[in-house]
C-alpha cells in the first residue's frame, strides 16, 4: 500500500512540477522577472520535490515511535540543506517563501486530482518539511541580512569617524534622541548625560533658536519632503564652548503623513566659519582702505590736471611742450577714471550695489552725448551709432552714460585694428536695449562665467585690453544695468565679432544711495 502511493506521487511528479510552475507565473505578486524568466527555484524545486516525495515514503514505512524516524530525519534534512542552499544564491526570502508555499499546494492539489488519498501522518509530514524548508529559509535570510548590516554599519562607524561625522536619530513620537560620540563631542555633551528634544534646543545659541525650530517644523510636514538642512551655533551643554555645525537629516512618516522619525548627521564647521568670517574683516578692511586711497589721490590728481588745463591754454608752449602737457592731462584722465571706479567698486561691496538717481530722461540724448565724448578723446576710431525707436523712459543719465562708455571703451580695446565699434538703442516691448559690437576674436566660453568679475582682464585672441587698466569696466557697467532692474548679456562669436546688450526696462527703478 506504501509503495504503491509513493510510485503513484513519482509517476505525477512532472505534473506537480508544471503545476507549481503555472501557480508561480500566475501569482499576482510575481515580479515582471519572474514572469519573464521563469521560477528563481526552477533548478532547485525539482531536487526539492524528490526529497519530498522521499519524506513522504520514509513516513509510511517507519512506525511512529521514539527513535525510528532517523530514515524520517535524513529526508527532512536534506530538504533542509536545500533551503539553505537558496539563501546563499542569493535569493529573494519573500519570492522563496511564496514559491515554496506553491510547491506544497501544487503536491496536494495534484493528489486530489489523481485520488491519492494522504494519510494523517503523511499530510503531517507533507505540512512540517514545507513549513520547516520556509522556516529555514527565513533563518538563513534573517541571519545573512544581519551580518551584511553589521558590516555595513561598522563601515559607517567607520567613515563617519574618520570624516568628523556624527549620527542623530530622533524619535518624534517619544521626543527621545540619540546621539552617537561625535554628535555629542560637538554638542559639547558628556557620554552619560540622556538626551531629550527639550535638551537639544537648550543648547542652540539663542540668536539661532527660533530658526532651527522652523527648520524642524518644516521637516514635519510630508509636503516638505522631510529635508532637514540647517547651519547654526550651539553653546556646549557641558563644556560652554560656542560652535557652529552643520546638520543634515531626513523625516520619515508613517501611512497617515504623521512624522515618526527623524535621522541626520552633524558636522563641526567653526573653522569653516571662522575663516569667512575672516575673509569677509579681510573684504571689507580692503575696500576700505581702497575708498580711502582713492579720495587721498583725488586732490592732487586735481590739480595736476588743472595745472595741465592751464599750461595748454596760457603757457605759449611750444609744439614739443604741448604735446607733454597734452600726455599729462591723457594720463590724469586714465588715471581719474581709474580712481572713480575704485571708488564704484567700494560702493558695490560695502552697500549691496552701485547707487542710482533714477528720472525721467531721453536715453537716445544721454547714449548720443557719450559716444561725441568718447569720439573726441578717440579720434582715430570709427563709432556709429544708431538710435531706434523712442528713447524715453525712467533711469540715472550719469550711470547710463558711465555704462556706454564703459562698454564702448572695451570694444574699442579690442576690436580688430581699422573696424569700426557699433553702438545701437532701440526698443523690445517695455525694455531698452543698448547694444556694442566690435569686431575682433570671440571671447572664450570658459570666460564667459566670470567676465564680469570685479579685476577681470580676460585676453581676447591674444591680447589684453590697455585702455582700462584694472577690469574694472564690465563689472561696473554689469553693476549699473542690475541696479536699474536690468541685466548685461555678452554674445561672442569667431564669425561675427562680440556684442555687449544691456536690457533696461522703461519704468522707474528704484533709487539707492
Amino acid at each position: 500500500m506504501e509503495t504503491s502511493i509513493t510510485a503513484r506521487l513519482r509517476s505525477c511528479e512532472r505534473d506537480v512540477l508544471e503545476r507549481w510552475t503555472r501557480r508561480v507565473l500566475e501569482d499576482p505578486r510575481a515580479t515582471k522577472a519572474q514572469r519573464a524568466g521563469g521560477p528563481m527555484l526552477a533548478r532547485e524545486v525539482p531536487q526539492l520535490l524528490e526529497d519530498l516525495l522521499e519524506a513522504l515514503a520514509a513516513s509510511r514505512r517507519v512506525e511512529p515511535r521514539a527513535g525510528g524516524d532517523g530514515e524520517l530525519y535524513s529526508a527532512s534534512a536534506r530538504v533542509e540543506e536545500h533551503a539553505r542552499l537558496c539563501v546563499a544564491q542569493g535569493r529573494c526570502i519573500a519570492g522563496a517563501l511564496r514559491e515554496l508555499s506553491h510547491l506544497r499546494a501544487a503536491v496536494i492539489e495534484v493528489c486530489a486530482e489523481q485520488g491519492i488519498s494522504l494519510g494523517v501522518r503523511e499530510a503531517q509530514v507533507l505540512h512540517a518539511i514545507v513549513d520547516a524548508s520556509m522556516l529555514t529559509s527565513a533563518l538563513e535570510i534573517e541571519t545573512a541580512t544581519r551580518a551584511a548590516l553589521e558590516d555595513s554599519a561598522a563601515r559607517l562607524r567607520l567613515a563617519t569617524r574618520a570624516g568628523g561625522v556624527g549620527v542623530w536619530d530622533y524619535d518624534t513620537v517619544t521626543g527621545k534622541l540619540r546621539w552617537d560620540d561625535r554628535t555629542r563631542e560637538v554638542a559639547g555633551l558628556d557620554a552619560k548625560s540622556e538626551v531629550r528634544y527639550e535638551l537639544f534646543l537648550s543648547g542652540i545659541h539663542p540668536d539661532d533658536r527660533a530658526r532651527v525650530e522652523e527648520a524642524v517644523q518644516r521637516s514635519q510636514s510630508p509636503e516638505s519632503g522631510g529635508e532637514y538642512s540647517v547651519e547654526y551655533r550651539v553653546v556646549g551643554l557641558c563644556d560652554g564652548v560656542e560652535r557652529w555645525i552643520a546638520v543634515q537629516g531626513r523625516t520619515f512618516f508613517d501611512a497617515a503623513g504623521r512624522s515618526v522619525r527623524m535621522i541626520g548627521t552633524a558636522i563641526d564647521i567653526s573653522e569653516r566659519k571662522r575663516a569667512e568670517a575672516a575673509r569677509r574683516e579681510e573684504l571689507v578692511l580692503r575696500d576700505r582702505f581702497m575708498a580711502a586711497l582713492s579720495h587721498y589721490l583725488r586732490t592732487p590728481l586735481t590739480s595736476i590736471a588743472l595745472a595741465a588745463s592751464v599750461l595748454d591754454h596760457h603757457g605759449h608752449l611750444t609744439p614739443q611742450q604741448a604735446r607733454y602737457v597734452e600726455r599729462i592731462a591723457a594720463s590724469a584722465r586714465r588715471m581719474a577714471r581709474t580712481i572713480n571706479d575704485l571708488l564704484e567698486l567700494t560702493r558695490s561691496s560695502l552697500g549691496g550695489g552701485i547707487p542710482i538717481a533714477p528720472r525721467p530722461e531721453d536715453l537716445h540724448i544721454v547714449c548720443k552725448s557719450a559716444v561725441d565724448e568718447l569720439r573726441a578723446a578717440h579720434p582715430g576710431a570709427t563709432i556709429q551709432l544708431d538710435l531706434q525707436g523712442s528713447g524715453a523712459g525712467t533711469w540715472d543719465p550719469e550711470r547710463i552714460a558711465q555704462l556706454v562708455t564703459n562698454l564702448v571703451q572695451n570694444a574699442l580695446d579690442y576690436a580688430d585694428p581699422g573696424s569700426a565699434v557699433r553702438v545701437g538703442v532701440r526698443p523690445r516691448g517695455d525694455d531698452l536695449l543698448i547694444e556694442v559690437h566690435n569686431e575682433g576674436p570671440a571671447i572664450a566660453p570658459e570666460l564667459l562665467q566670470t567676465l564680469f568679475d570685479a579685476f577681470h582682464q580676460a585676453p581676447v585672441g591674444g591680447r589684453s585690453s590697455t585702455g582700462r587698466g584694472l577690469g574694472l569696466g564690465l563689472f561696473i557697467a554689469h553693476q549699473i544695468a542690475k541696479a536699474h532692474g536690468g541685466a548685461l548679456e555678452v554674445d561672442s562669436k569667431a564669425e561675427r565679432g562680440t556684442t555687449f546688450t544691456a536690457r533696461l526696462p522703461r519704468r522707474e527703478a528704484a533709487a539707492g544711495g
